[in-house]
């Protein structure tokens, strides 16, 4: 699973072409960062880690030795990301920097997945063990990311030769040739990509990259379980995640913040980090085997997958300790073949089996009988 990593000594001389021959060059005279600043503590446990409880399966897997791509608005320094972040990357125009995140989007991402669990913090990521790329696509809350689609297939595709496990893409973006190539590409290099599948609700068409059939597509929940009313309800969602009230590290300060409306965003990096766990205890999996294992082991509406939460809420616990052939037996067993009302043999054949079920009732009680009930005085019981 793992491929060889060649890096790049410096994101200042990577040329990226895209599908289209855009080129785009990521910046090299970095401005000042102006990135939102926190000092407040984080004053409780988050519900999403209440609720899904990865430590439970830390003493199998946290993530450790598998590298997710974080394609996002960039990751600040803060201080439970210190050492997670391995190289990082801008692909944008505004000359900030890799490491400046001015929309407070993508540090919370990266602290979802793989935020240290230091106990100076209730906060932490769900993988601590894994490791971030970072890829600075987006400027700011007001660039929308449907206008970034070229610097997205350029970090997609670097993301892939960089030896990227997973790829989270927290974002949407216009349907194009070069961006459909490079998730198929990424997914036949063996890379897991998981996108959030968007904040319409039930209005509008599709959503990239979340619509395409090869890529993980997240709704989110609540605290209640309850769907979230922005998250986007379409067939291609597969698995569902914390996707409101929101908390995680800001960009700048070492302070933590909350994101009360979330969205789906919030909601993707928490399915990704659980495939990082997957990753590290099964590193031969495939992508549509890590796929699989995600959603058989959800915890699934009542009619199995709807187009609200899909196949259900992820369970990193139960995604990385369920044995899958019992679950598999379980949900794979075919229905029985309904019989037509019209059917003129259907009442004869019921009859008969029916009868046929009684002989062998009453066949059964008289040899019973006969072995059971004493006759005459050689058949009294006695006293051992």
């Amino acid at each position: 699973m793992k491929r060889v990593v060649a890096r790049l000594a410096s994101a200042v001389a990577v040329l990226c072409v895209a599908a289209t021959g855009v080129v785009v060059t990521p910046s090299t005279a970095f401005a000042a960062c102006d990135a939102e600043s926190r000092d407040e503590p984080m004053p409780q446990k988050p519900w999403p880690l209440v609720r899904l409880q990865p430590e439970r399966v830390w003493p199998l897997t946290t993530g450790e030795g598998v590298t997710v791509a974080v394609i996002d608005s960039g990751v600040g320094e803060h201080p439970i990301l210190d050492g997670q972040v391995i190289d990082a990357y801008d692909f944008t125009e505004d000359g900030a920097g890799p490491r400046c995140d001015l929309a407070s989007h993508g540090t919370l991402v990266a602290g979802i997945i793989a935020g240290k669990a230091t106990g100076e913090s209730p906060f932490h990521g769900i993988a601590p063990g894994a490791k971030i790329l970072s890829y600075r696509v987006i400027e700011s809350l007001e660039s929308s990311g449907r206008d970034s689609t070229v610097p997205v297939v350029n970090a997609i595709n670097q993301a892939v030769e960089e030896g990227a496990d997973v790829i989270n893409l927290s974002l949407t973006a216009i349907h194009t040739t070069a961006l459909k190539n490079a998730i198929a590409n990424a997914h036949d290099e063996g890379v897991v990509v998981v996108a959030a599948a968007g904040n319409s609700g039930a209005t509008g068409g599709k959503e990239y990259p979340a619509a395409y059939e090869t890529v993980i597509a997240v709704a989110g929940i609540g605290p209640d379980g309850g769907h979230v009313d922005t998250s986007s309800i379409r067939d291609y969602v597969d698995i569902a995640a914390p996707g409101t009230e929101i908390d995680g590290p800001a960009p700048e300060g070492g302070g933590y913040g909350r994101r009360e409306e979330g969205g789906t965003s919030f909601a993707a990096p928490y399915v990704s980090a659980t495939a990082a766990l997957l990753l590290e205890r099964f590193p031969d999996l495939t992508p549509d085997e890590v796929a699989h294992r995600l959603t058989v082991t959800a915890n699934h509406p009542p009619e199995g997958w709807n187009e609200i939460v899909g196949h259900g809420e992820v369970d990193p616990y139960r995604a990385v300790t369920t044995v899958l052939a019992e679950v598999e037996d379980r949900f794979a067993a075919p229905p029985m073949a309904p019989v037509a009302a019209d059917d003129p043999g259907r009442a004869m054949r019921m009859r008969a089996m029916v009868l046929t079920i009684c002989a062998i009732g009453l066949v059964v009680l008289f040899m019973c009988a006969k072995v059971i009930v004493p006759r005459g005085r050689s058949r009294r019981w006695r006293a051992g």
